[in-house]
């Protein structure tokens, strides 16, 4: 005899999907106008906009890692030079438009991992011991700091553009 999972209601996934999407979405409009020169310029002490995606894309990633039990898509040297604050030799990193295809593509993995969850499943705990925050075992909370860690880089990505010359287009 087989069990039935029963589906999440259409508006609750429907929600949590558009906040999941939200700050992915301005981090994608913020990075629109950047070309692989600028993409890795440091005004300022500012960190390159390839840093915020390769950070953000480490994280997201690690998040699939603990959660959805999935083999990472970054390498360990990607992870090692995007997923700290350490500033690097910037000419290094790949290029811009694989940098947002690495993002698009953890992202669109996440979500639909987060497009089956039921509201029961955010009480869950990762199997795994996360490294350096034990909020991440949680699986609600993990998805809470992943969504508001893309929201606060999209902050700094804003005051990056101004720096360059750029206006923030929200």
């Amino acid at each position: 005899m087989t069990t039935s999972v029963e589906a999440p209601p259409q508006a609750f996934t429907d929600h949590l999907l558009h906040h999941f999407d939200l700050a992915f979405g301005m981090v994608l409009e913020l990075a629109e106008d950047f070309d692989d020169e600028t993409a890795r310029e440091t005004p300022g002490g500012h960190k390159p906009l390839v840093w915020f995606l390769g950070h953000l894309t480490c994280a997201t990633d690690y998040f699939s890692t603990l959660h959805q039990g999935t083999d990472s898509l970054v390498t360990e040297e990607f992870s090692l030079r995007f997923a700290g604050n350490d500033n690097q030799d910037w000419s290094l990193a790949p290029a811009l438009a694989d940098m947002i295809a690495l993002y698009q593509a953890v992202h669109a993995r996440a979500r639909e991992f987060v497009a089956g969850l039921r509201p029961e499943d955010f009480d869950s705990e990762s199997p795994l011991e996360p490294f350096g925050d034990d909020r991440l075992k949680n699986l609600g909370k993990a998805l809470s700091i992943i969504q508001m860690h893309d929201a606060y880089h999209c902050g700094q990505i804003g005051t990056l553009r101004l720096a360059l010359g750029k206006n923030v287009p929200f």
